[in-house]
């Protein structure tokens, strides 16, 4: 899968803007460290996306970054709420995709501090897409990371695609 599918999947999985109005509750955090996620987005039809099914993607995240995943900028949104305790979050809100209107709505599934299921459900009025992600803590970030890296494994090394530090440094 190419880094713009995985990024715009990144971005529409995580929606919440940095020009947020206030929400009613926070995010725990996650471990710091590596985490694994694997993702799998079906379109209106149930059936699964080309390349979106079963992707591996591999997160370095430390505190700093780990509320940046959720709140990265590549969207705009409104209306947005996070609500919820304990283990299960909900996030709803209206953003701006690619200059379309999404509806979104959102659950976290906080297993542990190691391990988080999402399910987002993103409606721009042509149908719903649900993203699925898995995210498993894996340990220790890879050797050379640094916190925020994104990428996949190639032939048995990290191949960074991206840090969710760049869209907060432009």
């Amino acid at each position: 899968m190419d880094q713009r599918f995985r990024r715009a999947a990144w971005a529409l999985t995580f929606t919440v803007a940095t020009a947020m109005p206030a929400l009613a509750a926070a995010l725990p955090s996650r471990a710091a460290g590596l985490w694994q996620s694997t993702t799998s987005v079906s379109g209106p039809d149930g059936k699964p996306l080309a390349n979106a099914a079963n992707v591996v993607t591999l997160s370095c995240v430390d505190p700093a970054t780990d509320t940046r995943f959720f709140t990265s900028g590549e969207s705009q949104c409104a209306q947005l709420s996070i609500g919820g305790s304990g283990a299960d979050y909900t996030i709803d809100g209206v953003c701006s995709q690619q200059g379309k209107t999404v509806q979104i709505h959102e659950t976290l599934d906080y297993a542990s501090p190691q391990a988080v299921t999402l399910r987002a459900t993103l409606d721009s009025g042509n149908g719903a897409v649900v993203v699925v992600s898995h995210m498993q803590w894996q340990g220790k970030c890879l050797a050379g990371m640094q916190p925020g890296d994104e990428g996949d494994m190639q032939d048995g090394v990290f191949n960074k695609t991206d840090n969710i530090n760049d869209a907060f440094n432009q």
